[in-house]
């Protein structure tokens, strides 16, 4: 009985390993475990349907920071906020909006007639912010600056076309809203020192 058992755990020892249950986004579409389609929603999220082929992961993962491309010139590309899981177990195609914020500031959002491509993200701190945002917590507002500072460093003179949009439009005198716009300013530094980056060495906040 002993030899026979030793023979069963080398059969199973040669059976060709399966797909992990868990699975990077980008490394199973690159392994083509899994197909994905994306598109633009406007400025707060990508469409994504993905779908799970023979022997794919049951599970798959979306990383902070992971970046998506619009395909048409001139469009906003858009920054994975958190880690998003895909629960592939149950339905082999799954629908979702990824939470997103804008990488290039004043460019045209993407709309659902432009298709987005996924890639890694080319920047640490990026990553690194994106990672400690929670999009259920955070102020869209306040991760968009963040964001902002990392992608694009504008200065506070590039910013003040897109305040009238980020402060309640409640708000209508001009000394409130410059205050209002300030608070924001000031909660995003805070954000970017909580994934332990320096908000001084962004132009924004000089």
């Amino acid at each position: 009985m002993l030899t026979t058992a030793m023979m069963g755990l080398l059969v199973m020892c040669f059976q060709p390993v399966s797909v992990a249950a868990t699975a990077d986004l980008l490394d199973a579409l690159d392994e083509g475990t899994v197909w994905g389609e994306f598109y633009g929603t406007g400025e707060l999220g990508v469409d994504a349907t993905i779908g799970r082929n023979p022997g794919g992961p049951k599970f798959v993962s979306i990383a902070p920071g992971t970046q998506f491309w619009a395909q048409r010139g001139g469009r906003q590309g858009q920054s994975t906020l958190g880690w998003v899981p895909i629960d592939l177990s149950k339905n082999a195609v799954v629908h979702l909006r990824i939470p997103t914020a804008c990488t290039n500031i004043s460019r045209r959002a993407p709309t659902p007639e432009d298709e987005m491509f996924p890639e890694p993200c080319a920047d640490d701190r990026m990553a690194r912010l994106c990672t400690v945002v929670l999009p259920e917590h955070d102020e869209i507002s306040v991760v968009q600056l963040a964001v902002w500072a990392i992608a694009n460093n504008p200065s506070r003179r590039t910013l003040q076309r897109h305040e009238r949009y980020m402060v309640d439009e409640q708000i209508t005198q001009a000394a409130a809203r410059t205050a209002a716009f300030e608070k924001l300013l000031s909660s995003a530094a805070k954000l970017l020192e909580r994934a332990d980056l320096k908000p001084a060495k962004f132009r924004m906040f000089r």
